[in-house]
């Protein structure tokens, strides 16, 4: 059996970014993943790693028109697990590599966690969404 999941747990950095994909709606955003820790200097150390996330609706809606579209929004808590997808394209002369986090079919997982206070650190519980994003099956 071959697995290939990836889970991410971090804020949205900003408004994701919707498209209608031959009439499928389609959302691009990026999660901020914080490492924070002292290290035996007793220095605080800060790092900071980001995810590029790619959210897909069914052919009848789903996750990005019933959840992403009307709820999600810069410093938004989420918690994902989807596809790692590795890309490749060109720059200068260079073949470069990236990857990002697919969201489509039943084994996507997305959950809303809570929203991050404008004058705070702490975060404000919201109402979790666990959005499984159905297949098109007709039953």
């Amino acid at each position: 059996m071959n697995i290939q999941r990836i889970t991410v747990s971090g804020n949205v950095g900003a408004a994701p970014e919707i498209k209608d994909v031959n009439g499928i709606k389609v959302a691009n955003f990026s999660v901020a993943v914080n490492d924070n820790y002292t290290d035996k200097s007793g220095n605080k150390v800060e790092n900071t790693s980001w995810y590029r996330i790619e959210a897909w609706d069914g052919k009848n809606g789903g996750l990005v028109s019933g959840v992403i579209e009307k709820y999600l929004g810069a410093g938004q808590m989420v918690y994902i697990e989807g596809i790692p997808v590795q890309e490749t394209y060109e720059k200068d002369g260079q073949t470069q590599r990236s990857f990002k986090v697919k969201l489509a079919g039943p084994q996507a997982l997305f959950k809303l966690v809570g929203k991050k206070s404008d004058d705070s650190t702490t975060g404000t519980p919201t109402p979790v969404k666990d959005t499984k994003l159905a297949d098109d099956i007709p039953f």
